[in-house]
């Protein structure tokens, strides 16, 4: 079986730098498309559109999150989830 694991991606306040932790995981490939899927239309799509001034200073990444306290991503997939110790998530509103 696949689980997909799902992360939650935010400011680390202070900083230009992220934080990913693992919030959760996932059994059903639905429920990771549509994280994926919001993850692409939010921070993926300005991430994409910004790449090279953010590589140059001209965009912070905190700009981003000035709005949007944080994202999910589900795109790690493991076939053993007994050891992570994170909930089970069957729907993203359990985020």
């Amino acid at each position: 079986m696949q689980y997909w694991i799902i992360s939650k991606i935010e400011l680390i306040e202070g900083t230009e730098n992220l934080q990913f932790t693992e919030v959760g995981y996932t059994e059903d490939e639905s429920v990771a498309t549509e994280i994926n899927e919001d993850y692409d239309s939010t921070f993926g799509k300005f991430s994409g559109e910004n790449r090279t001034k953010l590589e140059i200073g001209q965009v912070l990444i905190s700009s981003f999150f000035a709005t949007t306290p944080y994202v999910n991503e589900a795109r790690t997939i493991v076939d053993n989830v007994d050891e992570l110790n994170i909930p089970q998530i069957n729907s993203k509103s359990e985020l």
